[in-house]
């Protein structure tokens, strides 16, 4: 074949990875491979492309070096190097090879996008800042770009992130990786509606279903904690108000004052979550709770428990306040063991689906 021949096999074999049809790539390239060496450099370039596109990161790293064994100095092939080597949670033995990449193509933006992702994971933050801000100067239309920068502004500048954030959603209104980290920003504000609104686009977009599926539990999770959390916010504030008004003979309403405190912010929390999710999910909102409560029924029955639980705390002041503690005594000792089941059961339960897998 001529080099035109093998330009437009390489070509077919690249289009065949982006439709997902590995085998026939591979046929291609191996055929390729063999019958012209001398342009090896290329064609173990774009098997490492074929094995990251069905994740065999360990395949891509292996073909990524003996492209770099024919050339070494290519900046392609030693970024593949480093996409396979961070797919596989390798990130500082990528950097070096990052680090030649940049030395031989400085104004490379996926370089350096590539490059803050690798010291974003090692907790370098200020040089992987230092490399996203780079990589938005070169190229400012790249969505990516925008959002490598926002995940490097997490931690130390999370209102930058934000406004990094919506300048990626501006470039690409369904980036849903975008959608999904805004999403989780805002949850971790106290502000569902946005957060949960920004979920619901995510799980319309995406098409990793499973995760969608996590991330909606995972909003759905947090409600039940909070009305737990509340829970045992409530018990144990009263417990350490009974002694005090009874040794001191204050007054019993006084033992209201607990059950207040937490019982405002549980319910601003959890109502909030409840009327974000059914306004974000609409028609979506009862068939998702369905199957979160088939998929996760300790977790929906505990739940429900501690909601009875919050009705018997209540009862038990009531009756308190009248001079009668046996019933509260009851009360929070539930409460104690409604913790101490749930505790130990969400953790038995990973373990025994991990022996099970």
């Amino acid at each position: 074949m001529s080099e035109d021949q093998y330009s437009q096999e390489v070509t077919r074999a690249g289009w065949l990875i982006e439709v997902g049809q590995y085998e026939r790539a591979m046929q291609i390239l191996a055929h390729l491979l063999a019958g012209y060496p001398d342009n090896a450099s290329i064609t173990y370039k774009v098997m490492a492309l074929a094995h990251n596109s069905v994740d065999r990161f360990g395949d891509a790293e292996a073909a990524a070096r003996k492209a770099l064994a024919v050339q070494p100095n290519d900046p392609d092939a030693h970024r593949l190097l480093a996409e396979a080597l961070i797919a596989q949670d390798r990130d500082p033995e990528a950097e070096p090879s990052l680090r030649t990449a940049l030395q031989l193509a400085p104004e490379d933006d996926a370089l350096l996008s590539l490059m803050s992702i690798a010291l974003t994971r090692m907790g370098h933050t200020q040089e992987a800042l230092f490399y996203a801000r780079e990589a938005a100067r070169l190229s400012p239309g790249s969505a990516d770009n925008h959002m490598i920068l926002a995940v490097a502004q997490m931690e130390t500048d999370p209102q930058a992130a934000e406004t990094a954030l919506q300048e990626t959603l501006a470039l690409d209104p369904m980036f849903d990786d975008a959608l999904l980290l805004r999403s989780w920003m805002l949850d971790e504000r106290g502000n569902h509606h946005d957060a949960a609104k920004a979920l619901a686009a995510y799980t319309t977009q995406t098409s990793d279903h499973e995760r969608s599926r996590l991330m909606v539990n995972a909003f759905l999770m947090k409600l039940a904690s909070s009305a737990c959390l509340g829970l045992w916010g409530a018990t144990i504030l009263t417990l350490l108000f009974l002694p005090l008004v009874r040794s001191m003979n204050l007054p019993g309403n006084l033992l209201l004052l607990p059950l207040i405190l937490a019982a405002i912010p549980t319910y601003q929390s959890a109502n909030s979550r409840i009327r974000a999710f059914r306004r974000a999910f609409t028609n979506r909102s009862r068939r998702i709770l369905r199957s979160f409560i088939r998929t996760h029924r300790f977790l929906s029955l505990w739940s429900a428990a501690a909601v009875v639980l919050w009705l018997g705390l209540i009862l038990g002041t009531i009756c308190a306040i009248w001079g009668t503690d046996a019933v509260l005594f009851g009360v929070v000792g539930a409460n104690l063991g409604h913790l101490a089941l749930g505790w130990i059961v969400l953790r038995i339960i990973p373990f025994i689906r991990g022996r099970n897998t």
